[in-house]
């Protein structure tokens, strides 16, 4: 048997309430006692760590994480994704299917796990793609990829455009008890462009991406989610337009969750004023006022988790004029600080962020994690949230470097991260 007490921690749990200076006891890689105050003088432990007052929560969850590995591991092996992942704080992620062979049949989902389980690290997850190729027209074997453990189904970065195909995919996930993960995009309104529509599109000459774009895809898949009674997942979410369709949509009692990613609370279309391709992300930055309220819908819980939208790029990708460059950036390695910006700036609570982070994409996609409530897996992270460091891509665990906040200040650093009681990174 193996026992490790922590103790002397500042433990924030969402799903238990728990906000205090308490301890965490560990054994076997279940969590076995937790509470707020002294730990009682029982129990034979291998390790006492004292935490020092740093925080400990449960490890983050990144719903969206799109692997190079398969089929581009010149970009990013799996390897150094889940040592990223691990440095980052991140003790669980699931994966994007548009790798190479893409993952729209079980063999494919059976071998990225396996591979990932021999690793070792951070959970793998990955989801099914809802369409063959991720083409959009001809669904794939939802049924024999959710057996293999697929924990929804998605597009990946492409929406469904066909109402038809979108119907049928929603009923199928319903019947299977699958969450479905939408990239709200009308590619009608988006093809060719380079950046959000507005102002600063005009003044820059380059081609603008209406923000209605986003939400005429929300609106016309809520309308197919009360035929269908199906989870419906906004990926993403970057407009008041559609933050407030989703908002609609709670209120109405419809299955519906949403997430968004650091670039979209904490940036807007005016970094592109430099033409820095690192800003060129998709969706593309977009107005101070859906930044706004992309904060406005993590405070009251309209969007419900943050995720990484972890996308490599090849350098070479970048390295190109505005326009024909490729969009995506790094983001597992700067989850947490990045979110902890909400915090510092008052925006959120401590709490309200690992709930974020943690308990609702754990829900939403029922996976291992989000809570350190007795019997359940250790899974959790120690970290201190107002050590300050600059962001620098060359320092980043994964193979993938570009980022939009390249030299950005920020607070918050892992110490620790554990998956089922052991130490899968220690900061040195």
């Amino acid at each position: 048997m193996t026992a490790i007490r922590f103790f002397n921690a500042h433990i924030i749990d969402p799903s238990q309430s728990i906000d205090g200076i308490g301890y965490l006891d560990v054994v076997n890689g279940v969590v076995d006692a937790i509470g707020i105050g002294t730990p009682p003088k029982t129990g034979k432990f291998e390790q006492v760590i004292d935490c020092k007052s740093s925080c400990l929560s449960p490890g983050l969850v990144d719903m969206r994480v799109q692997p190079a590995d398969p089929g581009s591991e010149h970009l990013e092996s799996l390897a150094t994704l889940l040592a990223a992942a691990a440095n980052g704080g991140i003790t669980a992620l699931a994966c994007l299917p548009d790798t190479r062979p893409v993952i729209d049949e079980a063999s494919a989902i059976d071998s990225l796990c396996l591979r990932a389980s021999r690793i070792g690290g951070s959970r793998l997850y990955a989801y099914g793609a809802a369409t063959k190729s991720l083409a959009g027209t001809e669904m794939a074997e939802l049924g024999l990829m959710a057996e293999a453990g697929a924990i929804g189904f998605t597009n990946s970065t492409t929406s469904i455009n066909d109402s038809l195909i979108m119907r049928r995919l929603l009923a199928y996930s319903s019947m299977l008890d699958k969450p479905f993960i939408q990239h709200c995009e009308d590619h009608a309104l988006t093809a060719n462009s380079e950046m959000n529509e507005g102002e600063t599109s005009t003044r820059l000459g380059l081609l603008g991406s209406p923000s209605e774009a986003e939400v005429i895809i929300i609106d016309r898949d809520l309308h197919l989610l009360r035929r269908t009674d199906a989870r419906y997942h906004v990926a993403h979410i970057s407009t008041r337009a559609g933050i407030e369709a989703v908002r609609q949509a709670k209120a109405e009692g419809l299955a519906v969750t949403a997430d968004t990613s650091p670039p979209y609370f904490l940036l807007n279309e005016l970094a592109i004023s430099t033409y820095n391709t690192a800003f060129k992300l998709s969706p593309p930055l977009r107005s101070e006022d859906d930044r706004q309220a992309v904060i406005e819908g993590l405070a009251d819980g309209t969007i419900d988790a943050i995720s990484s939208d972890h996308m490599p790029v090849d350098r070479d990708a970048k390295m190109q004029p505005f326009g024909p460059a490729q969009p995506g950036a790094s983001g597992v390695d700067t989850l947490l600080a990045l979110s902890l910006t909400l915090v510092h700036q008052g925006h959120i609570s401590m709490t309200r962020m690992i709930e974020a982070l943690s308990l609702a994409p754990a829900s939403i996609l029922d996976m291992t994690g989000g809570t350190l409530s007795p019997g359940g897996a250790a899974d959790f992270i120690l970290f201190r949230p107002n050590s300050s460091w600059i962001i620098a891509g060359a320092n980043f665990k994964s193979d993938s470097r570009i980022t939009p906040f390249e030299s950005h200040p920020v607070q918050g650093i892992v110490d620790a991260t554990y998956v089922d009681g052991a130490a899968i990174f220690l900061r040195q």
